[in-house]
């Protein structure tokens, strides 16, 4: 999460927006003097994420592949709209199909950011697999952060 929030204050011509402490927890399992409380509270209240059902964040939660690629896809939206620019992200590449992803919550929204200068990508960048389930690691978020950072940031 926080590397998406750093992403979004580094857009260019884009006047960074102040993140402060939260005046009170964000979420009833994320106090506001938590390290990350800021920005989780800042992604929030743009509508990057939601949290649960149960008014939880599971800040130490492992963060699947499938969330990262919804979290990130709200990001290019947000990020759109403080560019100026509308926010349906428009297909740059050819979208992929991936063999795991059949009835699975986050098909669509995968399948769309797979042809979104290919910020979803197959589970070790080859293959037709994109392994929804599974924790994300750092170097792909990394990399999927950074390719819808790229696409948001061409005029």
């Amino acid at each position: 999460m926080s590397i998406v929030v750093e992403a979004l204050q580094r857009l260019p011509g884009v006047t960074p927006e102040a993140i402060s402490t939260p005046p009170g927890n964000p979420y009833s399992d994320v106090a506001s003097s938590r390290w990350s409380a800021a920005k989780i509270a800042f992604a929030r209240d743009r509508k990057i994420i939601a949290g649960y059902e149960d008014n939880t964040f599971r800040p130490s939660r492992v963060v699947t592949r499938a969330e990262l690629i919804a979290i990130t896809r709200r990001a290019a939206e947000y990020a759109k709209t403080r560019r100026g620019q509308d926010a349906q992200l428009q297909v740059t590449q050819p979208v992929r199909q991936f063999l795991d992803l059949n009835g699975h919550w986050s098909e669509q929204v995968v399948t769309q950011m797979s042809g979104y200068c290919g910020v979803a990508s197959p589970l070790n960048e080859t293959g037709n697999t994109f392994a929804p389930n599974t924790g994300a690691q750092r170097n792909y978020a990394a990399a999927a952060v950074l390719r819808m950072y790229n696409c948001v940031s061409k005029p």
